[in-house]
């Protein structure tokens, strides 16, 4: 942390007009030299670097850039209080943004920054607008202070009218840059996404971004980058239809000739989504691939499966899979997935973390009304696997490949395959029993995927709205 020299402020009563006016210019530089002033590691941004990269250029309208630590003694130290919080745009979407400065007393005071961030959250919630939060705090010590001493006392903060953060019907996206303890970590595992970076930790326990977080990426900006692509696809406005915007195209097309049509799920991903609308859950897994991205501008929640190597699937994935189930059933956008897997790894499925998340994929699935499609590209299960869907799940279509080999008992295989035994030699039988809504093959999947997504797609983005403000004793988080 670099040392800076105190400044002497005159007070305020003593100021000419003349000075009052030179005092916001001096102000506003102080605020940027303190944010810019720092040593950073590899990679990490400034607080202030980070809203500027998250939010459309220009865009950003702070709130409270001029507010201090009620404790005189430390106010200079403290710009913002350490949370900047404002509106912007981000690819064009009204947005509440609120981040830490961790090296701002890192919130020991609370009161002022609270207070900043209680009327942020509880504007976002009134107006339904998306919120992004960018976490960052620190462990360092901090001063000791004299709790009568504060312009502000105690509860001050918490007295503002409050929303509860699960009344959102909006997205929100954290951004986890470094310690995330407290109320800061309940409230970004409360996220609708959790990316974080490497230096990323939560609560006391250091290392601890993978098994929390979504994703974990190398730096503040590849963070960034991801939480913007997922508030660009999700539905911009209360009521907007998910109509396909047009002009979109995929990457490559799925002309797929050898004996089986194995397809990744990268190869599936570059042949369905639209270029560059893709956030991903976790590692590019060679067997499976989670998250969302657009077809043909539609919002789609996915849950991709495949080969080589044909894989069952492990907690870690049912995870994700649930987290995308959420996405489909809270902003009512389509659920795509493929099936090509050995089913469920034995070991995992007998666990309660991985019944937990399966639970949740179900129920989730099960409230969605938007579109829900399933392709067995290998082996599947034509009746309904309870997490990549079919007919006894709801699903809207159920399409084959040439190469696929569903299952068609009245149960799923819960446990992996015996990958030399196929549940079945072809899909024709699937067919002719009309357990399979129609054969397409892989060259054909986007098109067939835009004609549903058409058909299918438009609909409610969000939940109605509550036009009652309320009030809640609680602190937001």
């Amino acid at each position: 942390m670099t040392t800076r020299r105190q400044r002497h402020v005159s007070p305020e009563k003593n100021l000419t007009i003349a000075e009052r006016l030179q005092r916001v210019d001096d102000e506003r530089a102080h605020i940027e030299a303190f944010d810019r002033e720092r040593e950073l590691e590899a990679g990490q941004l400034t607080p202030r670097q980070r809203v500027e990269l998250m939010v459309d250029e220009g865009s950003f309208l702070e709130i409270g850039a001029f507010a201090k630590s009620q404790h005189h003694e430390v106010a200079e130290e403290t710009p913002a209080d350490g949370v900047i919080v404002g509106y912007a745009e981000i690819s064009g979407r009204r947005t509440v943004v609120i981040a830490e400065d961790p090296i701002a007393l890192a919130n020991s005071d609370a009161q002022v920054g609270k207070n900043k961030r209680n009327r942020m959250l509880s504007n976002a919630i009134y107006r339904r607008l998306p919120i992004v939060y960018l976490a960052d705090g620190t462990t360092d010590e901090v001063p000791e202070f004299d709790l009568h001493a504060g312009v502000l006392l105690s509860r001050v903060a918490e007295q503002l009218p409050a929303r509860d953060i699960a009344e959102r019907e909006a997205p929100l996206v954290t951004v986890a840059c470094g310690h995330c303890a407290g109320q800061n970590s309940a409230l970004a595992v409360r996220s609708d996404l959790l990316v974080a970076t490497d230096r990323a930790a939560f609560g006391a326990q250091e290392g601890s971004a993978e098994s929390v977080a979504d994703l974990v990426c190398d730096s503040d900006a590849e963070a960034i980058g991801a939480a913007r692509r997922f508030l660009a696809t999700l539905p911009a406005e209360l009521g907007s239809a998910l109509a396909p915007l047009g002009g979109a195209s995929s990457e490559a097309a799925l002309n797929l000739t050898d004996e089986d049509m194995h397809a990744s799920p990268r190869e599936q991903m570059d042949a369905i989504f639209d270029a560059g609308s893709i956030t991903l859950l976790g590692p590019d897994d060679e067997h499976c691939a989670v998250g969302v991205g657009q077809v043909e501008g539609v919002p789609v929640a996915f849950a991709l499966t495949g080969g080589p190597p044909r894989a069952a699937l492990t907690t870690a994935d049912m995870k994700r899979i649930a987290r995308a189930a959420s996405w489909s059933a809270d902003y009512q956008i389509p659920f795509l997935s493929t099936q090509d897997t050995l089913g469920y790894d034995p070991v995992d499925a007998a666990s309660g973390e991985f019944m937990f998340a399966a639970a949740r994929a179900a129920e989730s699935l099960r409230a969605s009304h938007a579109a829900k499609i399933t392709i067995i590209t290998g082996w599947g299960h034509a009746l309904g696997d309870f997490a990549l869907g079919g007919m006894g799940t709801g699903f809207d279509f159920i399409w084959c490949w040439p190469s696929a080999r569903p299952a068609m008992t009245e149960s799923p295989g819960y446990l992996a395959r015996d990958p030399e035994s196929p549940p079945s030699e072809d899909p024709w039988e699937a067919a002719d029993l009309g357990l399979v809504s129609e054969m397409i093959t892989p060259a054909d999947t986007r098109s067939w995927l835009v004609r549903a997504l058409r058909l299918l797609g438009p609909g409610r983005a969000l939940p109605a709205a509550h036009y009652d403000r309320g009030q809640q004793i609680h602190d937001m988080t």
